[in-house]
């Protein structure tokens, strides 16, 4: 593994490339909110072990792509798309242009991949766990749950810190105010993303690449509804769906980050090999 630095227009993007000089498949791993790229180290050098580079980068805020006040950072969630996926394809353009380019997003990693301007040239799109945060997905207490982040809890959070203060409250990165604000708005409306009037461009109408979307049984954070919805954004992509279930693979919990768990290299990592290759 091999740490790279990519210059952005907002900043530089710290990133880690796994090398695989026989592959002719590159692929880049769009982290979860709050979640560092060494989170899927694993799965990383698994997929490099089989015949795959990848690259696994920190979205600007988090991470090693953090390297100033978190107050200071002025970026944005839908920067994560149009600019930190936008730079990291284009680095994929630029330096491995024989290659086929697949991207992995989970939950937001795949959410925002259509703000990104080179998403076109995509040859394959896995979604994991990818999902609209519209409150009303959820059921019973999960909704309660989620009415109450978007409306409470989070406002006094970053009134409060100038910042969402995560890392105490649930164990993710801590996120910048600017995200974690667009974020929850996003999460108020049926439309999440596309009822953001700051947004003046997307390009989920201009991808094609086939599509694969995971969600998961026992995933308190992308009922499957949701999942479905945000696969659907992708309006003129062809898609499939698989819903993984614990009782399919002998455990008890999945839930939405246990699918990069090395417990599940021989079964659920080999799916998603077959559909990245």
């Amino acid at each position: 593994m091999k740490v790279i630095e990519i210059q952005s227009s907002l900043g530089s993007i710290s990133a880690s490339l796994y090398d695989n000089t026989k592959a002719d498949t590159v692929l880049i791993i769009a982290s979860a909110t709050g979640v560092k790229q060494k989170y899927y180290s694993k799965f990383a050098i698994y997929a490099q072990n089989n015949g795959v580079t990848v690259i696994t980068f920190d979205y600007i805020g988090i991470g090693s792509s953090l390297n100033k006040p978190i107050k200071t950072i002025k970026t944005n969630a839908a920067d994560w798309g149009g600019n930190d996926i936008e730079s990291i394809l284009q680095y994929v353009i630029n330096n491995y242009p024989k290659s086929r380019k697949v991207i992995l997003g989970h939950s937001i990693g795949g959410q925002l991949i259509g703000l990104a301007k080179s998403s076109n040239t995509l040859d394959k799109i896995i979604l994991v766990a990818a999902q609209s945060g519209y409150w009303k997905y959820w059921k019973g207490m999960g909704k309660v749950k989620m009415w109450l982040n978007w409306y409470v809890l989070f406002p006094f959070l970053i009134t409060t810190f100038g910042y969402l203060n995560a890392k105490k409250l649930s164990g993710m990165e801590n996120l910048p105010k600017n995200v974690a604000d667009q974020w929850r708005n996003w999460g108020k409306h049926s439309n999440y993303i596309f009822s953001d009037p700051s947004i003046n461009e997307t390009h989920y109408h201009a991808i094609t690449a086939n599509i694969t979307a995971f969600s998961i049984a026992d995933d308190a954070f992308a009922p499957k509804e949701a999942v479905q919805w945000i696969t659907a954004q992708y309006k003129n992509a062809k898609s499939k769906s698989y819903h993984l279930r614990p009782s399919d693979y002998q455990t008890s919990k999945i839930g939405h980050f246990g699918v990069f768990r090395n417990k599940f290299k021989t079964t659920i990592w080999k799916t998603i090999l077959n559909e990245i290759k």
